[in-house]
């Protein structure tokens, strides 16, 4: 338990010296790293108005990062003193981050604008009971909060008992996902980026770049969109084996704690590799595993969709615009990067990324991969509040299959074939004209041709455009 300030100050080394965040540990890491990424979320919070924000996102993607580098600029025109980082992984219990919050007040006793940061709140159970009181009883007046959690089903379920309580601001609820394709190539090749500003002027510049696009896309699919497997292979050649057992320890162990067997969640894991890219039942996953029930099953693969871990894909009810939660499902990861990191721990592998290397090449498993870099890519169109009602896929009554379907504009809906091969045809898109007969999109390999009715792009090309460039959103 904190009882006084100068552990606080622990967490705070910039109340000594403003120029002591340089020796945060965070701050410090990144110095060290060859890319530093400041994701687009960071300038998307309000910080003059009196605003409860969340920030959620899988562990590792780097949240506490992203804190620590806001505090970095928030130094530059703020008193030391009025921001306040806390993170709450040695603390049980929400009186505790009263008291915490309570003590850091009473310390910084002046009447300017602070900035509270409270990192990894989810696992402090009723942690909405202290911030409802601080709420209620006036201590967070004149304050900017932002809370962050690795878990989106219990970030989701605590806030919504704080009504009228957050302030004002579109969108209050926010998500750090991993680097997308266009992040990660903007490290590399920053100048490529900026010809890729319509589909028009990427036709003109695709066969220029294709080949530098190409490896770019090749070792993303090795690295992710996680900033340390990126940096570890910028700077090594390789992402080291600490990495993929960092990650695959975190998320197993906030598992665990949520009450999971581990062998139930391996043996999920094992058939969702098996699957990507399919529709699934969870039914069909129950039966082909030592779990009884497909209630069971639906029930971790929820806990691991809401740890960022998995993203389930409905097929969409055409007529009603939604997802038709009942029929079968495809689920995919988040991020290829923990496809590498569940693949070896289902496997048994020592060297996750040689095992990753061996099999990238594989034509069949590659086409699978770029299919989920496509599904990580359009599931960044969805927020909280519209998770797993934006994107969906498709199956007809004999069984044809259209693996992508956005709804962009509340009630266009969108197809998306990802056709990841030598040559995909025209033909390929009649499929697509049940759908929507002026708009769709087939990712391809190399072809790019450009239609009144609907565009083949090459998955680089799709991935580094912008959706309002594409007008998905």
């Amino acid at each position: 338990m904190v009882t006084n300030i100068e552990l606080l100050k622990e967490q705070n080394l910039w109340w000594i010296a403003k120029e002591k965040i340089n020796e945060d540990v965070n701050i410090e890491k990144i110095s060290r790293c060859k890319f530093t990424w400041e994701p687009a979320i960071l300038d998307s919070f309000n910080l003059a108005k009196d605003v409860i924000y969340t920030l959620r996102g899988s562990r590792q993607v780097g949240k506490t990062t992203m804190l620590k580098v806001l505090v970095r600029k928030l130094l530059a025109s703020h008193r030391k003193e009025n921001i306040f980082f806390f993170t709450c992984n040695n603390i049980d219990t929400y009186q505790e981050i009263i008291d915490i919050v309570r003590l850091y007040l009473e310390w910084a006793d002046n009447q300017e604008r602070k900035f509270i940061f409270i990192d990894e709140i989810t696992f402090v159970k009723n942690w909405t009971r202290a911030v409802k009181y601080l709420a209620d009883i006036g201590l967070l007046r004149n304050c900017t909060m932002i809370i962050t959690g690795s878990n989106a089903h219990d970030l989701h379920y605590e806030i919504e008992r704080m009504p009228g309580r957050r302030g004002e601001d579109p969108v209050l609820d926010k998500i750090l996902f991993p680097a997308s394709f266009r992040e990660y190539v903007s490290f590399i090749h920053p100048e490529i980026v900026e010809q890729f500003t319509s589909l028009e002027a990427a036709q003109k510049t695709w066969a220029f770049h294709q080949k530098s696009l190409t490896r770019c896309l090749e070792n993303y699919l090795l690295t992710g969109g996680y900033i340390q497997s990126i940096n570890s292979f910028a700077m090594k050649g390789k992402v080291s084996v600490d990495i993929y057992q960092q990650y695959l320890s975190w998320t197993l162990g906030d598992l665990a704690k949520m009450g999971k067997r581990e062998i139930f969640s391996r043996h999920i894991l094992d058939q969702v590799i098996r699957c990507l890219s399919s529709n699934v039942g969870y039914d069909t996953i129950a039966k082909k595993t030592a779990i009884d029930s497909h209630l069971t099953v639906g029930e971790y693969v929820d806990l691991m969709e809401s740890s960022f871990i998995l993203k389930v894909l409905y097929q969409a009810d055409i007529n009603k615009k939604t997802a038709a939660t009942r029929k079968s499902k495809k689920i995919y990861f988040q991020d290829t990067f923990l496809y590498w990191v569940f693949l070896g721990y289902v496997l048994g592998v020592s060297d996750y990324f040689l095992s990753a290397q061996m099999r990238i090449n594989d034509t069949i498993l590659k086409s699978k991969l770029i299919e989920n870099l496509i599904c990580a890519c359009l599931m960044r169109l969805e927020t909280t509040a519209t998770w797993s009602n934006i994107v969906f896929f498709f199956r007809t009554t004999n069984q044809i299959e259209i693996d992508f379907i956005v709804k962009a504009k509340e009630t266009t809906l969108i197809p998306i074939e990802v056709k990841y091969q030598e040559d995909a045809s025209p033909s390929a898109m009649r499929h697509l004209w049940n759908i929507n007969n002026t708009k769709g999109f087939l990712i391809s390999k190399n072809a790019f041709q450009i239609g009144d009715s609907a565009c083949i792009i090459p998955a680089e090309v799709f991935m580094l455009m912008r959706p309002q460039d594409l007008e998905l959103v």
